[in-house]
């Protein structure tokens, strides 16, 4: 099976992270970044009919979205139902980097989005707690 991967976001920013994974982690072909409503007119549907169509029957699709119950996630979350894919939202630079580096197969990319592993983090809190574990230490 061959992955294909959309990142879709309002604005520029699936662009930008693809920029960025371009730079990090040698991000390839096989990963299409889709700027929403960053011109007049901008039709998510027929992007959305595109990509699906577009689709091979050996490819497995995984779509990374920027916010949940956002205008673009909801788009894809009704191609669920008609469509077999993959569908991941408030994706972070971190997880997308993991994405490509690990290829988690779905399961595994499920079990790692339940652990919390690729959210968001108060660093104060961080440095605190750590500050404290050395005190332990000693």
């Amino acid at each position: 099976m061959i992955r294909k991967t959309v990142i879709a976001t309002h604005g520029t920013l699936a662009e930008g992270f693809l920029s960025a994974l371009k730079i990090i982690v040698g991000a390839d072909e096989t990963i299409q970044a889709v700027n929403c409503y960053t011109t007049e007119g901008f039709d998510i549907e027929k992007v959305l009919d595109d990509i699906f169509d577009s689709l091979k029957e050996d490819e497995e699709l995984f779509v990374f979205t920027d916010l949940l119950g956002g205008s673009v996630n909801n788009a894809f979350i009704k191609r669920l139902e008609k469509h077999p894919f993959h569908l991941v939202t408030n994706t972070s630079l971190g997880l997308l980097m993991d994405y490509i580096l690990m290829q988690p197969d779905a399961d595994t990319l499920k079990q790692k989005l339940t652990t919390g592993e690729f959210s968001a983090v108060y660093c104060n809190d961080l440095i605190e707690q750590m500050k404290m574990d050395e005190d332990d230490d000693l």
